[in-house]
């Protein structure tokens, strides 16, 4: 009871912050270096019990917003919140009803991540920085569906490119780890007592494509170039 009403105090703070950002604050206030904001879309799967071992599996849509700051032309911070569906079979043989058929919830899916690019990008493109750059992130966040919430470690890798201008754009593919594996609605189902993290917790990935616009720079951000 207690660590359902902490997730949930937390995730409440974090969409309110992250509206906040997106809708209240004034536009200068993002005028900065390396702020951007933008939307990811693509799919979103899971992987548990209802399916333990096959990538892409019962994908659904993912879309959601994302506000980056760039430190430097290597390291960003990024703010992300998401929704998508989890819609999977079991692959219990019949009259092996181990837990029910069909999975279907609704995932959210809120994170503060690490970038890193592998070359030196830049929105506009500068003369020392690249058109494009591989990139990894890593973080932390909440991920809520079927009514529990946990806290996730969410990690990826993608690729990024400058497209015109402040416009920029990327691909990428990305799990979140989670510390329970009770997402699905199922915990230990053949009651082995096995509570590994890294074989016996839910996760749930995302693969996507991001479209960001980087705010013009102000007065006082003008030597940065």
């Amino acid at each position: 009871m207690y660590y359902r009403l902490f997730t949930s105090i937390i995730r409440f703070f974090i969409i309110h912050f992250l509206l906040f950002l997106l809708l209240f604050l004034p536009l200068s206030s993002f005028c900065q270096p390396g702020a951007e904001i933008g939307i990811i879309g693509g799919g979103g799967y899971y992987m548990g019990e209802y399916n333990p071992s096959t990538h892409f599996k019962g994908m659904n849509g993912y879309i959601g917003g994302l506000y980056r700051y760039n430190l430097n032309d290597r390291f960003a911070i990024r703010l992300q919140y998401g929704s998508s569906k989890i819609r999977v079979k079991s692959g219990n043989e019949p009259g092996e009803e181990v837990f029910p058929m069909e999975l279907k919830t609704s995932v959210t899916d809120i994170c503060g991540l690490v970038e890193f690019n592998f070359r030196s990008f830049l929105v506009p493109k500068t003369d020392k920085s690249s058109l494009w750059s591989p990139y990894i992130y890593v973080g932390a966040g909440l991920l809520s569906a079927n009514d529990e919430g946990g806290i996730s470690i969410p990690f990826g890798v993608g690729v990024k490119f400058n497209l015109y201008g402040n416009l920029s754009c990327g691909i990428e593919w990305g799990c979140r780890k989670l510390f329970t594996d009770k997402i699905d609605g199922i915990e230990d189902p053949w009651e082995t007592g096995e509570t590994n993290f890294i074989y016996n917790k839910d996760s749930f990935f995302v693969s996507g494509l991001t479209l960001t616009y980087r705010f013009p720079l102000n007065i006082e951000c003008r030597g940065y170039k």
